[in-house]
């Protein structure tokens, strides 16, 4: 194993882990770090520089960029968090032309199925009496609750690095 494929890996890694951590933040506080997101955004070159095969570096950063713009305008509609929008973009830098699709379908599936289960336990702590969980209605206070869309964004982000490893 030579220089360049260790870099490599500890890049990858190193992603793989900040997502991961960027991920907890916002399960624990509804909070993604700025932080954690220029880190993912800055460790990027250090993967193209010492990847085994030759990167789309500059069509990568172009579909994040447009992903980033896409995010601050759902931002701006209070459809997600700004930290979300962030960390989408910086993981879909690593995803490149080639994963980006796979990457935003498993981020939106993760993101369904937590979806799901903070439905299900806001019915649950709401319900006078079990019978009533699955009460067909509107249940307006349940689309004001906040979801950690960063641990969605992670489930997308490490199968991106995953396969990054794999490859390496």
């Amino acid at each position: 194993m030579d220089a360049s494929a260790i870099v490599s890996g500890i890049a990858i890694l190193s992603f793989a882990v900040l997502l991961f951590s960027a991920s907890v933040s916002d399960i624990l506080s509804f909070t993604v770090p700025n932080r954690l997101c220029l880190a993912i955004g800055l460790l990027y070159p250090a993967y193209v520089l010492s990847a085994p095969e030759p990167v789309a570096w500059l069509m990568s950063f172009s579909i994040a960029t447009g992903l980033l713009a896409l995010g601050f305008l759902l931002f701006s509609f209070r459809i997600c968090g700004g930290g979300d929008a962030k960390l989408f973009a910086a993981a879909a830098l690593w995803a490149g032309p080639d994963m980006v699709l796979p990457y935003t379908v498993l981020t939106t599936l993760a993101g369904g199925v937590i979806v799901a289960f903070l439905w299900l336990h806001h019915r649950i702590s709401r319900a006078p009496v079990p019978s009533m969980i699955f009460q067909v209605g509107s249940d307006p206070d349940f689309g004001s609750q906040p979801m950690p869309y960063g641990a969605a964004i992670g489930v997308g982000g490490l199968y991106v690095a995953f396969t990054l490893l794999r490859l390496n």
